[in-house]
C-alpha cells in the first residue's frame, strides 16, 4: 500500500473539516430536525443542547442577505476547508508549483485560525455554549497550520508575494472552486432541510388537510393579559402556547417557535401561557409532581418576565429540562443569578400571591378553551392539533395568514 504524502494527509484532514462544516450547515437549516448524523455527532461531542443554542444564536449566520436569504457561518467554513483541500491536492499534482500552493495554504490557514479564535471567544463569552462540531473544525485548523508549517519551514522564500503569486498560475480556477463550494453548501444544506421537512415529517397532502382543518375551526377568545410575549406586540399573527417546562414536546416546540420568530420578524408574536402538569398549582391535573417542579418553573418564568428577562430564563428552564436538571428553588435561583436578575426581587416574586394568581388565571384560560395536554397552540385564536407542531405545516399556515394581512 502506497504511503500517503504529508500534503495528502493534510488534504484528508481539511476534507474531513469541510464535511463537518457541511453538517453544521444542515444543522443550521434543520435545527431540531437536522438529520441523525449531524444531530448525533453534535450531541456526542458536546453538552446536550449546545449545538442547537449555537446554531440558533444571532451570530450563527448572515441573515436576510438580498436574493440569498440566510448564509450560515458554517457555509464559509465549508468553502474555506474545501479550497484548502483543493490547494493541497494541487500541490501534489503540480510539483513545480508545490511551494507556492503550500505557502498560500499556510497563510490562508493562519487567517482561518484568527477567525476561529474569534468564533471561540464569541461562543464562550456571548453565546455561552460551545458546539462540539465547531470545536472539531477549530482543532482541524490548528492541526493544518502546524502540519503546513512543518512542510514550508525550510523554504528559502516564504514571502506573501510568492504565496499569492500562485493565484496567477491558477487563473480563474481558484475563484471558481470557492464559488462552487459556496453554492454547493448553500443549495445542499437548504435542499436537504426542505426535503427532510416535506418528506419525513409531513407530505403536501397532509399539510393541505391541516390547513383546511384550521380554516374550519371555530375561533375562541383567549385573554392575553399578564402573559409573557416575544416578538412585535403589534404583529398580525399571534401564536398562543400553553406548555409545561417538564414537557419534552414543549421543549421541542420552543425550538421551532424560536426559528419562526427569527424568520418572520414583525409578523409573528408568541404568547406563552403556563399549564403546569402538576396538581400542586393546577386544579385541572390529578397528580402532583415531586417538589412541585413544574409549578416552580412556571413561577420562575413569570418572575423573570417581570424583570424583562423572560427569554433568557425561558430558554434556561428548557435547557435544564434537556440536561435532566430538576426544577427546584435552588435551580431556578441559580439560573436567575446566571442571567443577571435582581435576586432580592426574584426571591420575593417566587413566593408572592401575584405569581400564584397569574398561574391560576392561565389555568382558568386553559380550562375555557379545553386544554388537556401540552403543548397546545392557538394561532390567531384558532387551535391546531396538540403536540409538537409539524414545522412545515406551521410555516405554510403562517405564509397563508400573511397573504391575508
Amino acid at each position: 500500500m502506497k504511503k500517503l504524502s504529508p500534503s495528502s494527509i493534510l488534504a484528508v484532514i481539511s476534507g474531513i473539516a469541510a464535511f463537518i462544516s457541511f453538517l453544521l450547515i444542515r444543522k443550521y437549516f434543520g435545527g431540531e430536525t437536522a438529520d441523525g448524523l449531524a444531530q448525533s455527532l453534535c450531541d456526542a461531542v458536546s453538552e446536550s443542547g449546545s449545538c442547537s443554542k449555537v446554531s440558533e444564536s444571532s451570530i450563527s449566520a448572515l441573515r436576510d442577505v438580498p436574493w440569498l436569504g440566510d448564509l450560515p457561518i458554517a457555509l464559509f467554513g465549508f468553502a474555506f476547508y474545501g479550497f484548502v483541500t483543493y490547494l493541497f491536492v494541487r500541490s501534489e499534482k503540480s510539483p513545480e508549483n508545490k511551494e507556492g500552493y503550500l505557502l498560500l495554504s499556510f497563510y490562508i490557514l493562519l487567517v482561518g485560525l484568527v477567525i476561529d479564535l474569534g468564533l471561540f471567544s464569541a461562543s464562550v463569552f456571548y453565546i455561552d455554549a460551545i458546539c462540539g462540531l465547531c470545536a472539531a473544525t477549530w482543532i482541524s485548523t490548528l492541526i493544518l497550520v502546524a502540519g503546513t508549517f512543518f512542510q514550508i519551514k525550510d523554504y528559502q522564500d516564504k514571502s506573501l508575494k510568492k504565496a499569492f503569486g500562485i493565484l496567477q498560475v491558477e487563473g480563474l480556477n481558484s475563484y471558481i472552486v470557492v464559488l462552487l463550494f459556496l453554492a454547493a453548501g448553500q443549495i445542499g444544506g437548504k435542499s436537504f432541510h426542505d426535503s427532510l421537512v416535506d418528506g419525513d415529517h409531513t407530505g403536501v397532502a397532509q399539510i393541505q388537510k391541516q390547513l383546511s382543518d384550521y380554516e374550519k375551526a371555530q375561533p375562541v377568545s383567549i385573554d392575553l393579559q399578564g402573559s409573557s410575549i416575544q416578538g412585535d406586540p403589534n404583529a398580525p399573527i399571534t401564536i398562543v402556547k400553553f406548555a409545561d417546562f417538564n414537557c419534552g414536546h414543549c421543549m421541542d416546540t420552543s425550538h421551532i417557535l424560536k426559528r419562526v420568530l427569527r424568520d418572520y420578524p414583525g409578523l409573528v408574536k408568541i404568547v406563552y401561557k403556563n399549564f403546569p402538569l402538576d396538581a400542586n398549582c393546577n386544579r385541572l391535573v390529578q397528580s402532583p409532581r415531586p417538589d412541585a417542579s413544574s409549578c416552580v418553573a412556571a413561577s420562575a418564568a413569570i418572575c423573570a418576565d417581570k424583570q424583562n428577562k423572560f427569554p433568557a430564563v425561558y430558554e434556561g428552564l428548557y435547557r435544564n429540562t434537556e440536561n435532566r436538571i430538576a426544577h427546584s428553588p435552588a435551580s431556578v435561583l441559580s439560573l436567575a443569578q446566571q442571567e443577571g436578575l435582581d435576586m432580592n426581587q426574584f426571591r420575593a416574586c417566587l413566593s408572592s400571591p401575584a405569581v400564584r394568581n397569574q398561574i391560576n388565571k392561565e389555568v382558568d384560560d386553559a380550562a375555557k378553551v379545553e386544554i388537556h395536554s401540552t403543548p397546545s397552540l392557538f394561532i390567531n385564536n384558532k387551535p391546531i392539533q396538540s403536540g409538537t407542531p409539524k414545522e412545515a405545516f406551521l410555516r405554510a399556515l403562517i405564509e397563508s395568514l400573511i397573504k391575508k394581512v
